[in-house]
């Protein structure tokens, strides 16, 4: 069997409890016949986190077969090219080799423009991944405490200490109404306002893009619209998703955000 998770998740950045999920994944399981089970293929997107080592001989998925990957547009190029890239650990050497050759048969594999560009960023990455989630923290809590009626989906400081460090946050807005679906149309318009004004506030920054691990500036999105197209319609979220870098005026951010809060 496949199984296939993001960690932490898009777009309310949420991430398990890893040993549980190891234990269930280790679990050995038997057939209707009582024969045992072939053992599962575990598939990790982490393009959120891709400095989290999980399959290392010492990492908590080493002995799980695994397979992680990352989209290469986001943080591994900072947003210069499209290739991205999978790595399997020790178990999984089999799979590897048959992930290679259908790159090869399909044609599929990245151009040699996409392996220079790759290999000019990825040095720079895991610093540039820390320096915008200090950004992102300091963001996170400034709306906190100028917003506390919205709710903010976002890492703890706890799993932050254990390397999860993502530069993107959900918000759920504060909304009104006399019904669910007043309130759901309201949250939406609002969601629309906050990205239009920042957008047009700040235009050399803020952009309406759905991308993430940008080089520089601030990208808005509601992922209901954008990445979830494939979800179902009742499984949506609409909610605003922000992804910031190591290189933005934060504080001409926090200034726009505060007008944000006048209006409503």
């Amino acid at each position: 069997p496949y199984i296939i998770a993001e960690i932490p998740t898009n777009p309310r950045v949420e991430v398990p409890n890893l040993i549980d999920l190891k234990n269930v994944l280790s679990k050995q399981r038997k057939t209707t016949t009582g024969a045992m089970a072939i053992d599962p293929v575990f598939i990790l997107d982490q393009t959120f986190c891709p400095n989290v080592h999980f399959l290392g001989k010492e990492d908590i998925l080493a002995t799980v077969r695994t397979i992680s990957f990352a989209s290469g547009s986001k943080f591994p190029s900072g947003g210069q090219c499209t290739a991205g890239y999978c790595v399997g650990n020790k178990k999984t050497e089999a799979l590897m080799e048959k992930i290679a050759m259908h790159l090869q048969l399909c044609d599929n594999e990245a151009t040699a423009l996409q392996y220079e560009i790759l290999a000019k960023q990825l040095p720079s990455m895991n610093q540039r991944i820390i320096d915008a989630y200090k950004n992102t923290r300091d963001f996170v809590n400034f709306i906190h405490d100028t917003l506390p009626e919205a709710k903010i989906n976002f890492v703890s400081e706890e799993l932050a200490k254990q390397g999860f460090t993502p530069s993107v946050f959900s918000l759920d807005l504060p909304t009104k109404g006399n019904t669910a679906e007043e309130k759901e149309a309201h949250k939406r318009d609002l969601n629309l306002k906050l990205i239009n004004l920042m957008i047009t506030e700040i235009p050399n920054e803020s952009k309406f893009c759905v991308s993430y691990g940008q080089l520089k500036g601030c990208y808005w999105t509601i992922p209901a619209t954008s990445t979830q197209g494939t979800t179902k319609e009742g499984n949506k979220d609409y909610i605003v998703r922000a992804s910031l870098s190591a290189t933005m005026n934060l504080e001409l951010h926090k200034k726009v955000f505060l007008k944000f809060i006048e209006t409503i």
